[in-house]
């Protein structure tokens, strides 16, 4: 994915340029930051070295010119977002990627983004091979803001819903909650062969279940836990195994 900060001083114009690009290119962008101010930006940008950033040019106070002389030597894309085209000759000197007009016409998005895949292909491939190996290994990436965690399949005892995000539960009592549905999780480990859904909340590892208590309607776990058994996921718990 593309490490993403999104920075306007108008905030319908950063939660629609987001929605644009979760439609239009699903899965593509991870937005790490939505700022609204020159200084918002330059912490964010510190903070999370983002791959490109969407950067609106006339702000009060600061203007997304005075953000760039921030970073004379930048390692993310800028493509600026403004609805002053005079800005135009400033966008070249200031090395940008491209530059689009607001409100922001929809081809020309994909024009400017599919320009921009092509440019970072060999970073995209080298990314989704080692998602395509991880796989292979049976390995899953939880990502955060912070980082990227690389947990093997078989230190998972467990997922839990927590309305849209999910709890997992590790081996040696830890937990990451991760801002992702179940349903998405479920999705992803089906063709690891190992997780079986107990309950509409609670996605379980097979290999670590110890004994299904038939009467309470909880199975019981390697380390001990109880998780519920939903009556109607009860009536398939077996199949699959001798």
């Amino acid at each position: 994915m593309i490490k993403t900060i999104l920075v306007d001083d108008e905030k319908h114009a950063l939660e629609s340029l987001s929605i644009l690009l979760e439609m239009n290119f699903p899965g593509r962008f991870e937005i790490l930051a939505m700022c609204n101010s020159v200084d918002q930006a330059l912490p964010a940008i510190q903070q999370h070295e983002p791959d490109l950033i969407f950067l609106d040019i006339q702000m009060p106070q600061k203007n997304g010119f005075d953000l760039l002389e921030k970073f004379p030597q930048r390692d993310f894309e800028v493509i600026f977002t403004t609805a002053h085209k005079e800005h135009g000759i400033d966008a070249i000197k200031n090395e940008a990627f491209d530059y689009l007009l607001k409100p922001i016409d929809i081809d020309e998005l994909h024009k400017t983004i599919s320009r921009f895949f092509k440019k970072n292909k060999p970073i995209d491939e080298t990314l989704l091979l080692i998602e395509k190996q991880l796989k292979k290994h049976q390995v899953i990436v939880l990502k955060s803001q912070e980082l990227d965690e690389y947990i093997p399949l078989e230190k998972i005892l467990y997922l839990k819903a927590e309305g849209n995000y999910t709890e997992f539960y590790l081996e040696g009592g830890e937990r990451r909650l991760i801002s992702k549905s179940i349903g998405y999780f479920e999705k992803r480990l089906e063709t690891s062969n190992l997780f079986v859904r107990l309950h509409h909340s609670i996605l379980a590892n097979c290999t670590k279940f110890q004994k299904y208590e038939k009467k309470e309607g909880y199975m019981i776990l390697k380390n001990g836990d109880k998780v519920s058994v939903s009556v109607r996921k009860s009536a398939n718990l077996n199949e699959g195994f001798y």
